[in-house]
C-alpha cells in the first residue's frame, strides 16, 4: 500500500488532558511521521452528558500501516494510558480517546472501523481539526471543504480554540 496520509482525532477529558494529548501524540509518532498538528480545542461531552469538558486536537500523518495496523496500534496506545477496553464502544468521560477520521484513499465499513469516520461532518470539532488541518482546501476523501461542511452542520455545542500552536 505504501505511504497513506491519514487524519487521526485524539480527544480527552479525564486528567491532565495537555499531558495526556502529548502522550498519545508522542506515542503515535512511533507509527508515522507526523506532517501538521492542529490546533486544541475545548469541546463539551458529544453524545453523553458530564461537566468534564474534552481538549481535541487532530493529526495529519503519514504511515505505512494499513487501516486495521493503525487502529490495533491506536487501540494499545488508548489502553497503556488507561483506558478500558469494556468502555471504548460507549460515549463516557475518557483519558483519552484516539479515531481515525480519514485515511488517503480508503472507504470502508467494517464492525471494528468505518473510514471515513461515521459521524465526522456530525461533529464540530471533528469538522473545526479538519478546518484548522485542510484550511479553505477540498478535504480528501469527503469531497467538500470544511466550512462548507460546518454550515450543515447541526451540532450547536461550544468549542472553543485554546491553543494557537
Amino acid at each position: 500500500m505504501g505511504e497513506q496520509k491519514v487524519v487521526i482525532s485524539l480527544g480527552t477529558n479525564l486528567g491532565d488532558k495537555l499531558k495526556n494529548l502529548n502522550t498519545a501524540l508522542g506515542n503515535i509518532e512511533s507509527y508515522g511521521s507526523i506532517l501538521k498538528k492542529s490546533r486544541i480545542f475545548s469541546s463539551e461531552p458529544w453524545g453523553y452528558n458530564s461537566e468534564n469538558h474534552f481538549l481535541n486536537m487532530g493529526l495529519l500523518i503519514k504511515t505505512s500501516l494499513d487501516p486495521n495496523q493503525l487502529l490495533k496500534k491506536l487501540k494499545i496506545i488508548e489502553k497503556q494510558m488507561g483506558r478500558s477496553p469494556k468502555l471504548i464502544k460507549s460515549y463516557q468521560d475518557r483519558i483519552i480517546d484516539l479515531d481515525i477520521l480519514i485515511y488517503q484513499g480508503v472507504s470502508m465499513v467494517d464492525e471494528d472501523l468505518s473510514i471515513p469516520h461515521l459521524k465526522i461532518k456530525e461533529r464540530k470539532f471533528s469538522l473545526l481539526i479538519l478546518k484548522d488541518l485542510f484550511g479553505n482546501k477540498i478535504i480528501p476523501d469527503l469531497n467538500d471543504s470544511a466550512d462548507k461542511m460546518l454550515l450543515k452542520c447541526n451540532d450547536k455545542s461550544n468549542v472553543v480554540l485554546i491553543d494557537e500552536k
